[in-house]
């Protein structure tokens, strides 16, 4: 026998997903105008899981387009900090006195 747990936590899981489906739906729709809507909603009532798949290229397109921006952008934080901690450092010893300490014997 099957507890009840199970398809309560298969019901939430569903609401879950269908949330993330439809809030991903709305931000796909806001970048169409108005005659791609309403194709992209026919298309949504013959086709759900094409449309579910238009969904997720457009989401890896705009991911790759975004990614060297990304990439740059660490990369630039990246050395900024690392020339700071050169230049602490060639502080720190440019102001020690170059010549040694004598010892007094």
């Amino acid at each position: 026998m099957i507890p009840l747990a199970v398809p309560i936590a298969f019901a939430v899981l569903a609401l879950v997903a269908w949330g993330y489906e439809a809030r991903a739906r709305r931000a796909y729709e806001a970048t169409l105008s108005a005659a791609e809507k309403r194709q992209f909603r026919a298309l949504r009532r013959v086709h759900p899981s094409r449309s579910r798949a238009i969904i997720a290229l457009k989401e890896a397109e705009t991911a790759v387009a975004a990614s060297p921006d990304l990439e740059l952008q660490a990369a630039k934080s990246m050395t900024r900090s690392r020339d700071r901690k050169r230049q602490a450092k060639r502080d720190k010893t440019s102001l020690k006195d170059p010549r040694p300490a004598r010892s007094k014997a």
